[in-house]
């Protein structure tokens, strides 16, 4: 894996594709980690030796799952703080209007993917876990929400840019997005954009259940929870209420909201 000139990058990336696999599972063996992080069994097998060294995985009877010490480091990175107070109760509250077999989450655009940043459980987490930290897949309708706001943005893997954009198109004008069974095949969603003051998408609230039914009646409560989101992100102080967009320029040169990141607003 080590390049000329770039060894130290190649063991970097190596060893974060071998934490990305462990983050998804619970225990993994080393012939699994090998193959989904795209390293041979020989390399996988000296960088989980150093990460456990390191505190960072722990290997127990042959198998590997995240240390401590990527806990501690993880507990301390706290994005879209403000994002997540405004949204706490309103998450909540369409989580039980669900049933208690929604999962409910809070998305926001980060280098080009879509992360969940808050998020309440249901059965949903017996096929994919939505908790902080996990990024979604390509074509999710949180993803397809956020990149409605940002048009000139490629398609999602796996989307032709025609039907990519169609799909943007469509979320704009309704402001919701739906997905039934596109990126996992047993769950649908439906997200809605949380706007800034400013009229900027800043995130997206999704509902997502096993029963795509149900989730074809919850788009007016996503759209609403959504909107409660926006209004207690604007009675936040100023300096609190800017989310922290990493990859994606929030604002143009002059400070003005920047043109593709507007949606329309639904009352």
């Amino acid at each position: 894996m080590a390049r000329s000139g770039t060894e130290g990058r190649g063991v970097l990336e190596g060893a974060f594709a071998l934490m990305e696999v462990l983050a998804h599972g619970d225990e993994v063996g080393l012939t699994r980690l090998a193959a989904d992080a795209d390293l041979p069994k020989a390399t996988a097998h000296r960088l989980l030796g150093q990460l456990v060294a390191l505190g960072a995985v722990q290997s127990v009877s042959g198998r590997y799952r995240l240390g401590p010490r990527t806990f501690r480091l993880g507990q301390a990175w706290h994005p879209a703080r403000a994002l997540r107070a405004a949204s706490a109760r309103p998450l909540r509250e369409l989580a039980a209007a669900g049933g208690g077999r929604t999962s409910v989450s809070l998305t926001v655009p980060e280098a080009g993917h879509a992360l969940v940043v808050g998020s309440t459980r249901s059965e949903v987490d017996d096929v994919f876990a939505l908790h902080p930290g996990v990024v979604l897949p390509p074509g999710s309708a949180a993803g397809l929400v956020l990149a409605a706001s940002a048009p000139e943005a490629g398609p999602a893997q796996g989307w032709s840019r025609a039907a990519w954009s169609r799909e943007a198109a469509r979320a704009r004008e309704q402001g919701m997005a739906f997905q039934y069974g596109q990126c996992v095949s047993a769950l649908s969603c439906v997200a809605a954009p949380v706007f800034s003051d400013a009229g900027q998408v800043v995130a997206a609230v999704a509902a997502t259940s096993l029963d795509g039914r149900q989730i074809a009646l919850l788009g007016e409560a996503a759209v609403r929870t959504a909107a409660m989101v926006s209004a207690n992100l604007s009675r936040l102080p100023a300096h609190a209420a800017r989310p922290r967009r990493e990859g994606v320029p929030a604002q143009g040169a002059a400070g003005r909201a920047a043109p593709h990141a507007v949606m329309a607003r639904r009352h």
